[in-house]
């Protein structure tokens, strides 16, 4: 699993820049990312946050093929 924080730097206004950017692509885990949006808010005043969760796994199709 790939947790990548999106949202927006300090300086871009969410009414007017809706180029929301990769801000932290290296967590490990839901905890770690959530921890470090709150680095990210606090520190370095990033806002409008989401994490999204990418699942680089293969998954099964032959469980979902009937034959």
């Amino acid at each position: 699993m790939e947790y990548v924080i999106w949202g927006l730097t300090a300086n871009q206004v969410v009414d007017l820049d809706l180029n929301e950017q990769p801000l932290y692509t290296r967590a490990t885990s839901m905890d770690e990312a959530r921890k470090t949006m709150q680095i990210l808010k606090e520190k370095h005043d990033c806002h409008a946050m989401r994490i999204q969760v990418i699942d680089g796994s293969i998954p099964d199709f032959t469980k979902t093929i009937n034959a």
